[in-house]
């Protein structure tokens, strides 16, 4: 997806069982389930790219196009290979996935520490209160002393 503008930026998350893609300007979400072709549409739609198999190829100027020598449909060594490459791409979008849930978490951990601060916040007002109305029952005390 190299044509996307500012593909290079783009993040993946995970939110309410989707994943969120965020990149530049843009956004999309599909499901967690989706397979890549249904993720590079739901990019290439948030931009109003047309999918790269629509894409037509188009020779640089004055290029002969080179046709590539016809490989055997099934071979150990391609197929062997075939599975490497899948297994790569699985294991690195894994890592992205759970990169993404660290990352969700991380910052769901900081917003509940905000949240104790705002608690000390309200502890440190009833302990200022509970200071006013000691010093005013002292007070009274005092002068119910100094009556009797």
């Amino acid at each position: 997806m190299a044509d996307v503008p500012g593909i290079e930026t783009l993040t993946m998350g995970f939110e309410s069982g989707r994943i969120v893609l965020r990149w530049g300007a843009y956004a999309a979400s599909v499901d967690a389930a989706a397979p890549d072709q249904a993720i590079e549409a739901a990019v290439r739609d948030a931009i109003k790219l047309p999918p790269v198999i629509m894409i037509p190829d188009r020779p640089a100027p004055g290029a002969v196009p080179v046709q590539a020598a016809p490989q055997p449909a099934s071979t150990t060594g391609n197929a062997a290979q075939s599975v490497k490459v899948l297994m790569d791409e699985h294991v690195r979008m894994m890592s992205e996935i759970q990169a993404a849930h660290v990352e969700r978490l991380r910052a769901t951990l900081s917003r509940q520490r905000d949240a104790m601060s705002a608690v000390g916040a309200v502890a440190d007002k009833f302990d200022a209160q509970t200071d006013d109305f000691l010093a005013m029952m002292g007070q009274y005390t005092n002068a119910l002393g100094e009556a009797s």
